[in-house]
C-alpha cells in the first residue's frame, strides 16, 4: 500500500519540527542520547532534496548534519519556504534548493557547494540545471551534529523516504551510496551490490568513487 506523503503535515512555526507520528520514537530516542548524536528537533527536517521527476542522480544518505547556523538558517523566510516546498513536492525554480545562488551563504548551500563542485566542473552544468538533476533521500529525515543511528527504523516518517527511494531506484538511475549501506541494504537488497564513497567526508568526485561510478554520472547528468 502506497504511503502518503507525512511530510505535508509539518507545522510550519514553531520552535519543535517533529511530526505528531514520529514524536514518540524520536522523544525516547532523545532520552540515551546527548551531545552530537541527540536529534536537533529545532531545525526544520530535510528527508530528502530535489525533484524525484526530474532527477538523473540519486544520492543516499544518512541524515542532515547541523551546525549553530542552521539555526538562523531556518529562520530565513525564503529559505523557509523553499524547505516546505520541498518536503511538500511543490513546484520551485532550483528544486535542489542548496544550489540556489540566493542560499549559497547557508549550512546547506556551502555543504552541498563544497561536495558537488568536482562534479558540477566535470558536467559544465549551471547551477539551474544541476539543481534539477539532483536528487539526495536521507535514510533519515532530521538533523543531528554527529551520526550514530541504528540499522532499524527509527521513526514512522522514514517509511516514505524508503518508498520514494524505490520507485527512483525502479527508473535505473545511478546511484551514489554516500553513507549508510548498512541502513539502504536493509530498505532493498539491491542496494548492496551499489558502489559507495571511498572517504568518510562524502566528495562527490572521481578520485572518491569506485570504478566508473563518476563516468557514468556525469554522462547521465549531461544527458539532453
Amino acid at each position: 500500500m502506497e504511503v502518503p506523503n507525512p511530510w505535508l503535515e509539518l507545522p510550519v512555526s514553531g520552535d519543535c519540527y517533529v511530526l505528531n507520528v514520529d514524536r514518540s520514537a524520536i522523544n525516547a530516542y532523545n532520552e540515551y542520547q546527548s551531545g552530537a548524536t541527540r536529534i536537533i528537533t529545532e531545525s526544520i527536517p530535510e528527508p530528502f532534496i530535489g525533484n524525484p521527476n526530474s532527477a538523473r542522480i540519486l544520492f543516499l544518505n544518512l541524515n542532515p548534519g547541523h551546525t549553530e547556523g542552521d539555526r538562523t538558517d531556518h529562520m530565513n523566510s525564503e529559505f523557509r519556504n523553499a524547505i516546505f516546498a520541498n518536503i511538500r513536492h511543490e513546484s520551485q525554480e532550483f528544486p535542489f534548493y542548496p544550489l540556489n545562488p540566493r542560499f549559497s551563504l547557508t549550512g546547506a548551500g556551502k555543504w552541498w557547494r563544497k561536495h558537488t563542485r568536482r562534479l558540477q566542473e566535470a558536467t559544465g552544468l549551471d547551477d539551474f540545471t544541476l539543481a534539477n538533476r539532483l536528487i539526495v533521500i536521507e535514510w533519515f529525515p532530521y538533523h543531528s551534529v554527529g551520526s550514530a543511528l541504528p540499522t532499524e527504523q527509527v521513526c514512522e516518517s522514514q517509511q516514505y523516504s524508503f518508498q520514494l527511494a524505490k520507485q527512483i531506484l525502479r527508473k535505473g538511475l545511478p546511484v551514489v551510496l554516500m553513507r549508510a549501506k548498512k541502513q539502504w541494504a536493509a530498505v532493498d537488497q539491491c542496494l548492496e551490490n551499489e558502489p559507495t564513497l571511498r572517504g568518510r567526508r562524502a566528495w562527490i568526485s572521481k578520485g572518491n568513487m569506485e570504478g566508473d561510478l563518476f563516468d557514468r554520472v556525469v554522462a547521465a547528468l549531461k544527458e539532453e
